[in-house]
């Protein structure tokens, strides 16, 4: 390849991306210096902060070297880049959203919260089994097989010899007087 041609003046797109997928890394660098300014301004709609949109711009052309020889027509390689940059810019924000929650969820009363949380599940459970004994042991069984053991309506009717349709309407009925005993004695 010519000198000039390894620099990426008077070079196309295709040129330099075919020869920075055979390992000219000159070629690449020209890459990124024809696109790192249009990459940089598409960083700057997700991240504000100038150190991090320029880790956002590296991590992107990182992620275009590794991938090149993926890309089969050189002549797009802006589009590719860019799909590149928006998927990159899409995942960051993920992760710092993910960041933010669980730092903002921190606290030195973690082992409190975790035991309050564990009395509250025992609570409920306890409620719900006094509950469930307003009902007839069919439709207890119902209840547990759809909601607890988490099978079908098919599944518990053929298990209880039952319709689908009279499993459907059992259950409702039985959710219906289970929210109403809940509602009466622990509201």
């Amino acid at each position: 390849m010519a000198g000039s041609e390894v620099r990426g003046e008077g070079c196309d797109d295709a040129v330099l991306t075919r020869a920075a997928a055979a390992g000219d890394q000159r070629a690449f660098a020209a890459l990124v210096a024809r696109h790192q300014s249009g990459v940089l301004h598409l960083v700057s709609r997700f991240c504000d902060d100038p150190g991090g949109m320029e880790d956002l711009a590296q991590e992107i052309f990182v992620k275009a070297y590794l991938n090149l020889g993926a890309l089969r027509n050189g002549a797009v390689f802006r589009g590719w880049l860019h799909r590149i940059a928006a998927n990159t810019c899409i995942d960051w924000l993920r992760r710092r959203k993910a960041e933010d929650g669980l730092v903002a969820g921190l606290d030195d009363s973690l082992a409190d919260e975790r035991d309050q949380e564990r009395l509250e599940a025992r609570e409920a459970r306890c409620r719900l089994e006094s509950a469930m004994t307003v009902l007839g042991a069919r439709d207890r069984a119902l209840l547990v097989l759809l909601g607890i053991e988490g099978k079908s309506v098919e599944e518990v009717a053929a298990l209880t010899g039952l319709t689908p349709v009279n499993v459907k309407v059992r259950a409702f009925r039985a959710r219906r007087k289970l929210k109403a005993f809940l509602e009466k004695d622990y509201a």
